[in-house]
């Protein structure tokens, strides 16, 4: 009578296969981690005063990136939505780390102030176009058929004057 249960060796090479699939795969989990933050940090601003976005921030040696860094690794590990890693970033740091400012309050200029400078602008255009225009002579119709006119007969006796030479 044979044994129910598989070989030794079947088995080990079992886990052999799933040792390597999960150490195969680990990077790649790591990499969605690590795009994670990447994507979260970008909504703060390095405090060490280069006022560049936090995942960027280049000074060598810079005493706030890790950490900051770190912190949003930390919270997004604790399954933090980003809004409130957001919010607790600007509890802690106050508005300034920010990298775009909140659509409330005073802040809310700063995202319509843009479209009210171009709306403006576009209407001073128009304005001075306009304005322009009206002082711009027309020309009549019965000058413009004229000066075609004379236009037209001279390219047709040029025409009658070309021989092709084959």
């Amino acid at each position: 009578m044979k044994p129910a249960f598989p070989k030794p060796r079947f088995l080990h090479a079992c886990r052999k296969l799933v040792v390597v699939s999960v150490l195969a795969t680990a990077p790649f989990a790591l990499a969605a981690d690590r795009e994670r933050v990447k994507e979260v940090a970008d909504d703060f601003i390095c405090i060490c005063g280069c006022n560049q976005v936090l995942h960027s921030c280049n000074h060598l040696n810079c005493p706030n990136r890790g950490p900051m860094t770190a912190e949003v690794e930390a919270q997004l590990d604790q399954g933090l939505s980003e809004k409130a890693i957001v919010q607790n970033f600007s509890q802690k740091y106050g508005l300034i780390v920010l990298s775009s400012p909140p659509a409330s309050g005073f802040n809310l200029a700063a995202w319509i102030m843009p479209f009210v400078a171009l709306f403006a602008g576009a209407m001073v255009a128009v304005y001075f176009v306009r304005r322009f225009r009206s002082r711009w002579p027309e020309a009549t119709s019965s000058n413009a058929d004229l000066d075609t006119a004379r236009y037209q007969k001279r390219v047709e006796e040029e025409l009658q004057k070309y021989t092709p030479e084959d």
